[in-house]
């Protein structure tokens, strides 16, 4: 009797175990924790906020959420084209069968690859930004950061934005591929807050007025500077400054606490950013709207439209991907 009791004791201790081996897997696959590199320093450490780093040179970085179960295809990290699949099956609703990711095969598969191992990817907290005001007549600048009260680097052809992407940091980074930005979508769709109501698709695929700096909106400005003639000269923000709706406000980097969602700034509006998606004319895709003529139904934050690699405008500029 003796002898089956104990049986029965390590039986059941060992179905515990296992139990909670298994259910630790099941946690870990749904709340992956981002690596942080020793130079880092973790500003928040709750991913469902927005995980935010700041790396050894200041700039500011928020991990994005993959999580592991969707990838339903893929059998390993080196399974290019099944992970790029089940990425696309998982933020379909923000996909667009005109466009593809198919340039930069190389640098896009180590992408696809981190993101699997890892359960996602780092994007810069803001628009990149730069020391100097930008017009037309500023050449390249490699002073370029992912920090608040900065101005935004904006009069970018699309090759300057991949150049100055590779330089921002000693670890890996590049302009976000278009898939990078819909994953970016499906996390704020999933984890995101607008003050205190849930994010709808609708506001990322129909109507981004509400969280991101447009013609038509309208919100506080809480700090840094505006510019109200396209960026050729900027006032300082000494109070709380009105922005109202059908008015042109160029904005410095992190300067609404309005037009932040999970600790990303201006991911909605104030200026246009370019990707490395290309259309079926072989075009480049930049994607959101611009703070000067697009209210947020025209352009939201999954919309997408065409230029030529070579275009530049006070209206675009570029964010940034690290990964490990």
């Amino acid at each position: 009797m003796k002898n089956n009791s104990i049986k029965f004791i390590i039986i059941v201790s060992i179905i515990c175990i296992v139990f909670l081996l298994v259910f630790k897997l099941i946690i870990n696959d749904e709340d992956i924790k981002p690596y942080v590199f020793d130079d880092f320093n973790v500003i928040e450490d709750d991913v469902n906020k927005g995980f935010t780093v700041s790396d050894k040179n200041n700039n500011e970085w928020v991990w994005i959420i993959v999580p592991k179960k969707i990838f339903t295809t893929a059998k390993n990290n080196k399974d290019y084209e099944n992970i790029y699949n089940d990425i696309k099956k998982y933020t379909n609703d923000y996909q667009d069968d005109n466009y593809t990711d198919n340039n930069y095969l190389e640098l896009k598969n180590k992408v696809l690859s981190s993101i699997y191992t890892y359960g996602g990817f780092y994007v810069s907290r803001y628009e990149i930004g730069t020391d100097e005001i930008r017009n037309r007549n500023v050449n390249l600048s490699s002073n370029i950061y992912s920090q608040k009260n900065k101005y935004v680097y904006n009069y970018v052809t699309l090759d300057a934005a991949i150049k100055l992407s590779e330089n921002i940091s000693n670890y890996d980074t590049n302009l976000l591929f278009g898939f990078q930005w819909d994953l970016i979508c499906k996390f704020i769709e999933t984890y995101g807050y607008y003050k205190d109501e849930k994010m709808t698709k609708d506001m990322i695929l129909l109507n981004s007025y509400l969280w991101g700096n447009y013609y038509s909106s309208t919100f506080d400005i809480d700090r840094g500077k505006y510019s109200i003639n396209y960026g050729n000269k900027y006032e300082d923000v000494l109070d709380i400054k009105k922005k109202e709706p059908y008015q042109n406000y160029l904005l410095t980097t992190g300067a609404s606490e309005n037009n932040k969602v999970l600790n990303i700034y201006d991911f909605a509006g104030n200026v246009s950013e370019w990707t490395l998606e290309v259309s079926k004319n072989n075009m480049f895709v930049i994607r959101d709207g611009s703070f000067s003529f697009n209210y947020g139904g025209n352009d939201p934050v999954a919309g997408r439209y065409e230029l030529d690699k070579n275009s530049q405008s006070v209206n675009y500029g570029f964010r940034v991907s690290l990964i490990k």
